[in-house]
């Protein structure tokens, strides 16, 4: 990262600070596994530890993504030899990223591997957001990610990746370690099978037309804005946006992308929304 792009990227953090204290708001309970529900966790002590997790920092930058296991719709997920993933953000312990997969699975029918980006706390998360998680001296995780990925592209005809959040930033440098490793091979066209999905992108760029992007956020995300939301031009991909607060992905962003809410300035359509299972409740 150059001189230029570190002093463009600190300016852009604190113009946008006002945005910072509506990441969680609204407060939406309701929303279909909203986050901020208890009643959506295993247990009262489950929800009380993803509190906990989130405001403690534990700082380990030498974690790899670990593969949890994959969560399944409530009715039999399609099967047509496609391989989904999710990769969580910021303040995202496996009890949250778990939600997220379920929210998922439902929404597009799908079972949905869980790729884990092992929370710091949200100020260590959000520090990282902010000069990029990839600065590490070791970027195991996005490594981790990279050869996940090849190894699913070997085996389907296509595979999608949903990211959110900090999980914007280690797909993006992901997806360039492997368009690096297989551009110059016989393999290069495995990367026509590869579909990126980022909701609330923390990355500030992402630049592989190779591969299939689209890109959501709301336009008062202060994460968003520090990201895709700031950065649109540096963007391969199509974007789609709502004039809306609130970062979470179940609560603040899917109610919104099932509605249909996110829009192109370029009047693109939206692949990923075509992907929803018309099979769900309200579909």
């Amino acid at each position: 990262m150059g001189l230029t792009d570190f002093i463009d990227r600190g300016t852009n953090v604190i113009k946008n600070l006002p945005y910072l204290y509506e990441v969680l708001s609204p407060m939406d309970t309701d929303a279909p596994y909203s986050e901020m529900n208890s009643h959506n966790y295993a247990s009262k002590w489950k929800f009380t530890d993803m509190i906990r997790s989130s405001l403690l920092p534990i700082y380990a930058p030498f974690k790899g993504v670990p593969t949890l296991p994959f969560e399944k719709p409530d009715r039999p997920p399609i099967e047509d030899n496609q391989q989904w993933f999710f990769l969580n953000g910021i303040c995202t312990n496996q009890d949250v990223l778990k939600l997220n997969g379920k929210a998922l699975a439902d929404l597009f029918g799908r079972t949905i591997y869980l790729l884990h980006n092992p929370s710091d706390g949200i100020v260590l998360d959000l520090l990282e957001c902010a000069v990029g998680r990839t600065m590490q001296p070791v970027s195991t995780l996005d490594n981790s990610v990279a050869a996940i990925l090849e190894q699913a592209l070997e085996a389907h005809t296509k595979v999608v990746l949903i990211a959110h959040s900090q999980g914007g930033i280690i797909s993006a440098r992901a997806c360039r370690i492997l368009a690096e490793k297989l551009g110059a091979t016989e393999r290069g066209d495995w990367l026509k099978k590869l579909e990126l999905y980022t909701f609330a992108s923390a990355a500030t760029s992402l630049d592989i037309p190779a591969i299939y992007a689209e890109h959501y956020f709301n336009t008062q995300d202060y994460v968003a804005r520090i990201g895709v939301a700031g950065n649109p031009q540096r963007f391969s991909g199509k974007k789609f946006e709502y004039d809306a607060t609130g970062h979470l992905l179940n609560t603040h962003y899917l109610p919104h992308f099932t509605a249909n809410a996110y829009k192109s300035k370029t009047r693109a359509r939206s692949r990923l929304f075509t992907y929803l299972d018309p099979r769900r409740n309200g579909g």
